[in-house]
């Protein structure tokens, strides 16, 4: 509410606008919170050839690993190879039948290779924890793999293109280490493994007749994607949802037959086109609209690109296939926005309702940035009654315009907004926009609410319907964040001169086109006035607000600070001093207790103190033992908490815990009150006494960031009297009962920490630090989970002379004059019996 009572509706959130057209020239930038012209091109039409696309379905594609390193299909021999980041080649895979066809190979997450031959699927790990091993698709489903896309849960999904199907693999064999071999006449206690390879067919995954399947991809969130031909039409592509089914249908405008497909963000995807094209289209994922157009970015492809399908990999951006290599698909900075776009507020998220009939709308603010080639018109209109926007005449539209290229360009009756200099028309605050504001561009703008070319310019009713269209020149965009509406309008000609000077021309004489009445041409120009006296009053009225610590600009804080004379660390956030500031009564009030140094460093830290990552202990609490459970049975071999890894249960789970050792004087003469001690022990117990007096404890936990420690210690240095000795310690340990906890003090509850990988002088082996790379398709990088090379140049020989041997007589087999190439050496010697019949 304004100096003069009025209200205002706002529209900001997405949820507030519905666009128009799909797909639409407007998007909601959430990121910036912003509705802006979107980056497509509507006509943008890409080469296509059909034919030629069928011909590039049948390129095998090419996996990728994390290093770079790349498998392919040498064609010649039919293997799979590894190259990359070694020289030279190295064989991975060699099928036993050498005209077997291999129709994809996918690295997983799992750091499995997964491969496509004669429709089976092949598993060969990468880190030779078990044989290669094939996943058989039963003979009855018909199925067939042709394509598949590794998912980051684990396993690939498996696409049949000819009977239209889809299915999953799942599921990993045995460690070698964890088979066992089991004798037929002994029972096995459960099954080996609960988790064995399998394929899945999902059967209600079902496409439309005219839909053929050709591709898919699954991105680092698990959301997989399909991509369909139909004939005579553009491409679709559909999502696999919840219930493993396909979603709704979004036709890819301006590409009827890609042949590859791969995710290039979360919401974009590419697609390769099968023709004379230097790029690769891009589009938006949003299966709510029933197409899209490609979006204005422009993704090149490199002269030296071979045309194969995009490589398959575990992160973004997608690799596409080049001579010898592969390339990441990067966009060039060359922006392409739809020049034009128009949104609605939504009638049920972006109601602007005055709360009255007759409601007499008064001003329009909105945050925006317009550069300079650019403009935004906003038609109002105001009805009494819940009115579609389909309902409303175009007669009863009236325009405002919003921008510098509109100062010269406008016809005289419809107002143009003014750029208004500060960042928001509400006292101290610092506005919408996440840049600075700058004249005639950036920053907040205002226009009298009014109907053009009416002989009286109110603009009245309950609601009012807010129709927006953002201009560009394809370069650039303008950015509206928020719009709002004031009213119900205070005008100073009806509150502070003679009637005589009112308006008197009412409806429906005041709705006819024509020159404004004089009546209405004084109010007008009179609220010129008012629009800058109103904001100097709202600066007044609200001027109470620089005394809230939490409202006040950033500059002022000490300045409010000196008020009550609070020195105030500048080194803090903003945030922080602000805390402080509005806490500092409560901090003068408790200073030198413990109550106040837990107050500081709970502000400090931001929460640390009531979250347990810190935690003040007086030393005095030490003082108290067991003393008065002497003679109870602590036994705790059988306690479920501890698990029987506690020497004694002499131990008081409480504020009052203390673990030490019982053979020390001090604390066998606080066994009991009436314990007889000597001259000695009783100087023990007043030693312990005194060391444990006037001193206090602050534990950090880990949880507390290492660059906050000199922090708390400045803190604590501050806020204890000068008689009160404090340490700073850190605490490794959230929470071990009966071995280090004082439960209740020193301990909190804490999420577990998350396998991290190990670092020289920080790591500790064994405590959630681990040593492992991702696996690599080139065999020949030892010790990254590579496995064991096996190319044709460093195979092993196998070689032993024949043998004959009568019936019944024993036969000596020799192998020593196998090899092994390099500075390999055989250490096994594994032989086969093949019974070749007489």
């Amino acid at each position: 509410m304004d100096a003069n009572g009025q209200n205002f509706c706002q529209l900001s959130s997405a949820s507030h606008w519905q666009l128009l057209e799909h797909p639409g020239g407007l998007e909601f930038d959430n990121s910036r919170r912003s509705l802006r012209l979107a980056q497509i091109r509507r006509e943008a039409r890409f080469a296509d050839d059909p034919a030629l696309a069928e011909e590039r379905l049948l390129i095998t594609p090419q996996a990728r690993d994390r290093y770079g390193n790349r498998a392919t299909l040498d064609t010649e021999s039919n293997r799979i190879v590894a190259t990359g980041l070694a020289p030279g080649i190295a064989e991975i895979y060699d099928p036993e039948d050498e005209n077997a066809v291999i129709s994809d190979l996918v690295m997983g997450y799992d750091d499995v290779l997964y491969i496509a031959i004669d429709g089976r699927i092949v598993m060969q790990d990468r880190r030779e924890r078990w044989s290669q091993q094939a996943v058989e698709v039963p003979s009855e489903s018909g199925f067939a793999a042709w394509r598949m896309a590794a998912d980051p849960q684990g396993g690939v999904w498996v696409l049949d293109r000819d009977s239209k199907q889809l299915a999953r693999v799942q599921g990993m064999p045995l460690h070698k280490l964890s088979q066992r071999t089991t004798v037929a006449e002994s029972p096995e206690r459960c099954e080996q493994n609960t988790n064995p390879p399998r394929i899945t067919r999902l059967s209600q995954v079902n496409w439309p007749e005219n839909e053929q399947p050709v591709a898919l991809a699954c991105n680092e969130q698990s959301q997989l994607i399909l991509l369909s031909w139909v004939e005579n039409e553009d491409a679709r592509i559909r999502l696999l949802e919840g219930q493993l089914e396909l979603s709704a249908a979004m036709q890819l405008s301006g590409s009827a037959s890609p042949y590859s497909i791969a995710w290039l963000s979360r919401q974009r995807i590419a697609v390769l086109l099968a023709g004379v094209n230097r790029e690769a289209p891009v589009y938006r994922v949003d299966i709510q609209q029933s197409s899209g157009f490609p979006l204005g970015e422009l993704y090149p492809l490199k002269k030296d690109f071979d045309r194969g399908p995009f490589v398959h990999g575990l992160d973004y951006p997608p690799h596409y296939p080049v001579v010898d290599s592969s390339r990441a698909l990067h966009r060039l900075s060359f922006p392409f926005y739809s020049r034009e776009g128009q949104a609605f507020n939504d009638p049920d998220t972006g109601v602007m309702d005055g709360g009255e009939a007759n409601h007499h709308w008064h001003r329009l603010f909105i945050d925006a940035v317009i550069p300079r080639d650019c403009g935004i018109k906003i038609w109002l209109a105001a009805t009494n009654g819940v009115t579609g926007f389909n309902d409303i005449l175009p007669g009863d539209w009236y325009e405002h315009r919003f921008g510098s290229t509109y100062h010269t360009t406008t016809r005289s009756d419809i107002p143009v907004a003014v750029w208004e200099p500060f960042a928001s028309e509400l006292p101290y605050q610092s506005g919408s926009l996440p840049c600075e504001i700058e004249r005639d561009v950036a920053g907040v703008f205002s226009v009298l609410i009014q109907r053009s070319s009416r002989r009286v310019r109110n603009l009245t009713g309950r609601y009012l319907h807010v129709h927006v269209q953002l201009t560009g020149q394809g370069r650039n965009t303008p950015e509206l964040y928020s719009v709002r509406a004031y009213g119900s309008r205070f005008s100073y000609v009806d509150q502070y001169l003679p009637q005589l000077y009112r308006e008197t021309l009412y409806a429906p004489d005041a709705d006819m086109p024509g020159d404004a009445t004089e009546a209405d041409f004084l109010s007008r120009m009179v609220t010129n006035f008012e629009g800058v006296l109103t904001r100097i009053e709202d600066r007044v009225a609200q001027s109470y607000l620089l005394t809230d610590p939490m409202k006040v600009p950033a500059d002022n804080l000490s300045w409010l600070a000196s008020w009550i004379g609070f020195d105030l660390n500048q080194s803090f956030p903003e945030t922080v001093q602000r805390c402080f500031v509005q806490s500092a009564a409560e901090l003068y009030r408790w200073h030198g207790s413990l109550r106040g140094l837990k107050l500081a460093l709970e502000i400090a830290t931001q929460g640390a103190v009531s979250g347990g990552e810190i935690v003040v202990l007086e030393d005095f609490r030490l003082r108290r033992t067991f003393a008065s459970i002497i003679g109870a049975d602590l036994a705790d071999e059988n306690d479920p908490l501890t698990a029987g890894v506690s020497v004694s249960g002499n131990s008081f789970v409480g504020d009052t815990l203390f673990v030490g050792d019982e053979n020390r004087k001090e604390f066998m003469a606080l066994f009991s009150a009436d314990l007889p001690v000597d001259t000695s022990e009783q100087s023990a117990i007043e030693q312990l006494f005194d060391r444990l007096a006037h001193r206090i404890t602050i534990l950090v936990h880990e949880a507390v960031q290492p660059q906050d420690l000199g922090l708390i210690k400045h803190i604590a240095a501050q806020e204890t009297p000068a008689h009160v000795a404090f340490r700073v310690m850190s605490a490794s340990h959230p929470f071990l009962v009966g071995m280090s906890a004082l439960v209740g003090v020193d301990s909190y509850l804490a999420h577990r920490a998350s396998p991290t990988a190990a670092r020289v002088g920080s790591a500790f082996l064994g405590k959630n630090n681990f040593i492992e790379g991702p696996a690599a398709l080139d065999a020949r990088l030892q010790g990254y989970g590579s496995g064991s090379p096996i190319s044709a140049s460093q195979r092993p020989v196998a070689f032993a002379p024949d043998v004959t041997a009568g019936f019944g007589d024993d036969i000596s087999l020799d192998g020593s004059d196998s090899r092994a190439f390099g500075d390999r050496s055989l250490t096994q010697y594994n032989w086969k019996y093949i019974n070749k019949g007489d």
